[in-house]
């Protein structure tokens, strides 16, 4: 049962060689560790309004108000947007038309429409859509060219798709008078 006094040897010599490794390999990582979140560029605060922060900022440039979209209701059948922010109810969008020459053009347009809508639902339940109200003459409706009266405000719905600022809906005219009353204080700020 004795065994060769070499045999122990070695075999103590390689069970603390085999024990030390991992105690010497621990501190190299750790000097690594340290060096690494130097060598990274230092990134900027990200800002609240994400993708949309100069958007936001130009429409507001003139007056106006931005609040955060909370809820995004698809109506597939109507391809119409009903957008909620944190004051209530902003109302409906103009609803979306099926472009296409044929049954698979419009069927193809359908699906790009229908992604867009979920991905704007998915941005408001995810707080990276806004709600901004702004000046007429910052945000004027190259399609408006009627001499009617109408609000000197205008609306638009923007939202942060992984990384850039998409406009979802436009409003064409808000009503001051049917604005929550601290949204509408808010105009005048």
């Amino acid at each position: 049962m004795n065994a060769p006094l070499p045999v122990v040897l070695a075999v103590a010599l390689l069970s603390a060689a085999i024990a030390t490794m991992p105690a010497d390999a621990a501190p190299r990582k750790k000097k690594l560790a340290a060096v690494s979140p130097a060598a990274t560029v230092a990134q900027p605060p990200t800002d609240r309004f994400l993708a949309c922060d100069v958007r936001v900022r130009d429409y507001l440039r003139e007056g106006g108000a931005v609040t955060r979209v909370t809820k995004i209701e698809v109506d597939d059948a109507r391809l119409q947007l009903n957008i909620h922010h944190e004051y209530g109810e902003a109302g409906k969008s103009s609803r979306k038309y099926l472009r296409g020459d044929t049954e698979e053009e419009m069927r193809k347009n359908l699906r790009g429409i229908l992604d867009e809508f979920a991905a704007a639902a998915k941005a408001a339940t995810a707080g990276r859509a806004w709600y901004v109200v702004a000046a007429r003459k910052v945000m004027p409706d190259p399609r408006d060219g009627s001499g009617e009266t109408t609000s000197p405000w205008t609306a638009v719905v923007l939202a942060d798709f992984d990384g850039k600022c998409r406009p979802i809906t436009f409003y064409q005219s808000v009503d001051r008078n049917k604005l929550d009353p601290e949204l509408s204080k808010k105009l005048d700020e």
